[in-house]
């Protein structure tokens, strides 16, 4: 549906994306990186909005050119933060919103009650919370209709139960579609994605299933020590978790040499998995 060919984007003061290749169908992709890591850049990409410094973007096996309005047309973007008037309502805000995209109004009432908005969708956006604000923007998203859903860290905000909502709604509507979310918070990704997308310094570091991402990872080790080996560690090896268990006692988790005698071999995380690839510290 949609290819990108060796993507550059840059800045005048630096390099957001660098000769980034991958082809995209139908599904749900997590797109995982650090803050930094290039995510919103790709994104705006994918939704027309910016242009590519060099390489070439497709959709559906076609040259996009200069023009960006196809692209446009086949995607919906919901920004990291959604900025509106604070006196408009959730209810004339995504009405607005979906007018201007020429699509259809039903089935708005559904939506606000998935996303637990009824009792709110009539009241001013700036006396919501944030994360109700998010939910908000989902609802305009999926409201939207288009064959590309962008989310760029679309649970932001959300409480657990929210978050629920959110992974069962888009679960329901992505089939035959394609949904890209960017996230830095790995257990997004293992709630629901089919394909991961890891961005680091604006490079694809890793392009598969989580289950491939997995299957990268390093031994992973854990023990428990005070915090003379903990502080001592992190200058070892590459650590992926702290945790503290006592007074002075902390469960330690790193990747790589099993450096004590007492240290146990654990099954890999997506997190152990995600700090290989980018060799970031936890």
């Amino acid at each position: 549906m949609i290819g990108f060919d060796k993507v550059d984007k840059y800045f005048q003061s630096h390099s957001a994306l660098r000769q980034v290749d991958f082809e995209l169908g139908a599904g749900i992709v997590a797109l995982l990186g650090r803050n930094g890591a290039g995510k919103s850049t790709l994104l705006s990409i994918l939704a027309g909005l910016a242009a590519e410094s060099a390489g070439t973007v497709r959709l559906d096996g076609k040259e996009l050119g200069r023009s960006r309005r196809a692209l446009r047309a086949a995607t919906t973007l919901l920004p990291q933060d959604l900025r509106v008037d604070p006196k408009i309502s959730a209810r004339a805000l995504v009405r607005y919103l979906l007018k201007l995209r020429r699509r259809p109004l039903g089935g708005l009432d559904e939506l606000f009650a998935v996303f637990g908005l009824s009792d709110v969708c009539d009241r001013p956006l700036g006396s919501l919370s944030g994360g109700t604000r998010q939910r908000v923007g989902l609802v305009y998203v999926f409201a939207a209709d288009t064959p590309v859903l962008l989310l760029d860290e679309p649970t932001q905000g959300l409480d657990p139960w929210e978050r629920l909502r959110f992974t069962e709604h888009l679960a329901r509507v992505a089939a035959g579609r394609l949904v890209v979310y960017s996230t830095h918070v790995v257990a997004d990704v293992e709630a629901i994605a089919e394909r991961v997308l890891v961005l680091d310094q604006g490079g694809l570091v890793h392009d598969g299933s989580p289950q491939d991402l997995l299957a990268r990872t390093p031994p992973v080790w854990v023990t428990d020590g005070d915090q003379e080996v903990a502080s001592s560690l992190g200058s070892r090896v590459l650590v992926t978790a702290v945790k503290r268990i006592g007074d002075d006692s902390y469960r330690l988790r790193w990747l790589g040499e099993r450096l004590y005698g007492d240290a146990r071999p654990v099954e890999p995380s997506l997190s152990d998995a995600y700090i290989a690839v980018t060799g970031g510290q936890a």
